[in-house]
């Protein structure tokens, strides 16, 4: 009897042991993501896909709550289309070499987790942001001629090369949503990897749609 009871008692340690690490484990995580950025609808007329970088701070209300709060802030980058670029110089009458697009996301987003099996979550996501875009149209300079990006260089003349002037530049800043869905696989120490995709839509008077596919670390 003084054995089973000494058995049971070794078993049963673990499950009391974990007990603590689940209290101690943080409901604040950091979330870094970065990945490819797929313009869709009348936005890829005149942005090609580019690439996004995105830095978030998620919240879990309690330990065994499937929602979570997050808070993001983005960067996306894009070069414009050789047919935007060519209508553009056609419209204002001067040369265009090329052209690119930013797009700077603040969000709030909610977050609501399905486990599938050991250590592997689906989720959905969804949330509000404000959301400031710009595009910029460039012609390049030759070497001596005006103030520019020499590309390789950094920012002076040319050096040999051609810089840039900016022909035409416009921003706006406009509220948008988002709604996507992805996969979390749980790492050590509270750490996950996940996998995130997301369709955002940025009301203004040419609406822009873009489709981000990211891989991101929470730790």
């Amino acid at each position: 009897m003084l054995k089973i009871l000494a058995v049971a008692t070794l078993l049963a340690l673990p499950l009391f042991a974990a007990r603590p690490a689940l209290a101690q484990q943080s409901r604040v995580h950091w979330d870094v993501m970065a990945g490819y950025n797929d313009t869709v609808g009348s936005t890829s007329n005149y942005l090609q896909g580019g690439y996004v970088f995105d830095l978030g701070l998620s919240y879990t209300p309690t330990q065994a709550s499937p929602l979570d709060l997050r808070f993001d802030l983005s960067y996306a980058q894009h070069d414009a289309t050789i047919s935007y670029v060519n209508s553009a110089q056609q419209a204002l009458g001067t040369q265009i070499d090329y052209g690119y697009g930013t797009i700077v996301a603040l969000a709030a987003h909610a977050l609501y987790h399905v486990p599938i099996t050991g250590g592997v979550r689906a989720y959905g996501i969804a949330g509000l942001g404000i959301y400031y875009t710009r595009i910029e149209l460039d012609q390049a300079l030759p070497y001596g001629y005006g103030y520019g990006y020499g590309y390789g260089y950094g920012y002076g003349y040319g050096y040999g090369g051609y810089g840039e002037a900016e022909v035409a530049a416009r921003g706006v800043t406009n509220f948008g949503w988002d709604v996507g869905a992805g996969l979390e696989f749980d790492l050590s120490y509270g750490r996950s990897l996940f996998v995130e995709s997301r369709y955002q839509r940025v009301n203004s008077a040419s609406t822009i749609e873009y489709i981000p596919i990211e891989i991101g670390v929470r730790f």
